[in-house]
């Protein structure tokens, strides 16, 4: 178990709601994915729910906030830096035919992408920085955020609880 997952079990469920909130934001702005264990959290934070140290509804809603708020600050960062990441050392090395498909996609179906990439680890977290570096106005993918957010919210915090309540009954089963 690592710190984050191991200090959300630990700590009263207010600041364990602040430590989820803060991870998940970490995750979406700072493009650290592979350090900020959310998959690790927030399934946790599930089995929590289901022990009763922490309220499913409050994950969930303080999850999906969280992604809310780092979905629009990475498309803001994505935006003020663009220019520079596609003139710096890494953006040179990506072809001008990758970013002219990257800047088609985000125009013509950049909801849906950032919809389905919630879903996927580290991609999750470039998908709104890619749209803010293609100038793609946040306001189209601000709904699309909203609904994956509350979906990935759920999704994986509904199978640590899932999976807690698993634990008990072959617990319960495995003592009989």
């Amino acid at each position: 178990m690592n710190s984050l997952t191991g200090l959300l079990s630990q700590i009263p469920p207010g600041p364990a709601y602040a430590v989820l909130a803060a991870a998940i934001i970490a995750e979406s702005v700072l493009l650290v994915g592979a350090l900020v264990p959310t998959l690790a959290l927030m399934l946790t934070a599930g089995a929590l729910a289901r022990t009763g140290s922490m309220n499913l509804l409050w994950i969930v809603a303080v999850a999906a906030s969280a992604v809310m708020i780092g979905d629009a600050l990475a498309h803001r960062t994505g935006h003020l830096l663009g220019p520079r990441l596609r003139a710096g050392k890494v953006g040179r090395r990506i072809p001008a035919a990758a970013w002219r498909r990257a800047e088609t996609l985000m125009n013509k179906r950049a909801g849906q992408t950032l919809l389905l990439l919630r879903f996927i680890p580290v991609l999750r977290t470039l998908a709104p920085h890619l749209a803010g570096v293609t100038g793609l106005p946040y306001r189209r993918i601000a709904p699309y955020s909203a609904l994956a957010s509350v979906a990935w919210a759920s999704v994986e915090s509904g199978a640590g609880y899932t999976a807690a309540l698993s634990v008990q009954h072959l617990s319960a089963i495995g003592g009989s």
